[in-house]
């Protein structure tokens, strides 16, 4: 059975992603005897439209650069929060009280804020960065000596919040729009084969159907936890 199917919230390029790992999928399975040749043309059609909206994004001078700084703010934010989580445990009581506050406010943001959208990831280091400013709790900072992974992740962050939204202006409403639309109708086909594939498990039984759910759980796993 595969439990989850709604990726709405994973970011585009992610998207894309597991929907060529799920087309290869289903070009490894005999389809016919699966009873899946049909949403197999139905999905490589969507998937086609889909694509080619995002050329004009892969090919933008920006997106590479987009990706180099979120890499890097994602591992400043994670390494900030582990910093945080290893000296809950430090063997000087002050350092080890003030590690356990810090690990409370960061787990405001949830248990994996950098794989939010874009967007949002960019508003959640900002929030933190905004509690981290208050006089008592930047002390704590700097007492566990955590300030280094906070000065680069506020100059890290707005310097991709900067190039996000000189790629987004590039873009044009048009081409957003065309994304957007080709986007959610490979998501309905996406659904569809989730909805016939768990279906065809119950009349059929699991055993032919078995390594393609693995496969598919494991690449939505991978972009929603």
């Amino acid at each position: 059975m595969i439990s989850k199917h709604n990726l709405s919230r994973v970011r585009l390029m992610e998207f894309a992603q597991v929907m060529a790992n799920v087309k290869n999928f289903l070009e490894k399975e005999d389809l016919a005897n699966l009873e899946l040749t049909a949403i197999k043309t139905d999905f490589d059609r969507d998937f086609n439209a889909f694509e080619a909206s995002l050329k004009p994004v892969r090919k933008s001078e920006y997106t590479q650069r987009i990706t180099e700084l979120d890499n890097q703010r994602d591992i400043l934010l994670m390494g900030y929060i582990g910093h945080c989580k290893l000296f809950v445990n430090f063997p000087v009581k002050e350092k080890a009280e003030a590690a356990k506050k810090l690990v409370l406010i960061n787990e405001k943001y949830g248990k994996s804020p950098q794989k939010q959208s874009f967007r949002e990831e960019t508003a959640i280091i900002r929030n933190l960065l905004d509690d981290l400013a208050a006089t008592q709790v930047k002390a704590m900072v700097t007492l566990i000596g955590a300030e280094q992974w906070i000065e680069q992740l506020a100059q890290v962050n707005e310097a991709f919040a900067s190039i996000h939204t000189d790629r987004t202006q590039e873009q044009g409403a048009v081409e957003v729009g065309k994304t957007q639309t080709t986007r959610a109708q490979m998501q309905t086909t996406f659904t569809k084969l989730i909805t016939l594939i768990n279906g065809l498990t119950i009349v059929k039984g699991i055993q032919a159907y078995q390594n393609l759910v693995n496969s598919i759980n494991e690449e939505i796993k991978k972009v929603t936890q």
